[in-house]
Parts: C-alpha cells; sequence; structure tokens
C-alpha cells in the first residue's frame, strides 16, 4: 500500500501494537503477589516483542545492559522503565484505588 494513506496504516498497526502491550502490562500489574521482579520480566517480553535493539537506544543503553535489567541479573531503575515505556509507546498512570 502506497501513497497518503499508507502513513496511517502504519500508524494504526503501531498504535495497536502499544494498545496490546499496555493491556497485557496492565493485567499483570492487577495480579496477586505481583513484584519488581515480575513486572521487570513483563517489561522484558514485551521489550523483546517490540524490539529491544531499539528500547535500549530510546534509555541510552546496550541490548545487553537493557536486558540485564529487565530480567532481574542488574538493578531495575525507574528511568529505565519509563524510558521502555516511552519507546514501547505506552504510558505508566496513577490512579486513586
Amino acid at each position: 500500500m502506497n501513497g497518503p494513506d499508507s502513513r496511517f496504516a502504519n500508524a494504526r498497526v503501531t498504535n495497536l501494537r502499544a494498545a496490546e502491550m499496555a493491556e497485557y502490562l496492565d493485567g499483570r500489574l492487577h495480579m496477586i503477589n505481583y513484584d519488581e521482579s515480575t513486572f521487570a520480566r513483563s517489561l522484558l517480553l514485551a521489550s523483546e516483542l517490540y524490539g529491544m535493539s531499539h528500547v535500549a537506544y530510546e534509555c541510552g543503553l546496550s541490548s545487553d545492559a537493557m536486558r540485564r535489567q529487565l530480567s532481574g541479573t542488574r538493578p531495575l531503575y525507574f528511568d529505565s522503565v519509563l524510558g521502555a515505556m516511552r519507546a514501547l509507546g505506552i504510558r505508566l498512570r496513577i490512579e486513586v484505588v
């Protein structure tokens, strides 16, 4: 598909992918006994599905360093979480419960 409509088709696919990742991560956050390492591994899976090199680049890290942080073998820094989420096209939101 070429022409002006092709860029909008790609935008919808990207937004759909981001929406699916956001739904997956949100669902995981609402699980009982959910902890930091489980969230990190969930974010790792989403990052690998999206493209670890892109996510790592957006965070200013190498793919290996990003993977180590998200796998739990290195400390997970909040700026890395926010950077990964930004690269994935999703946002962390705080709500009253």
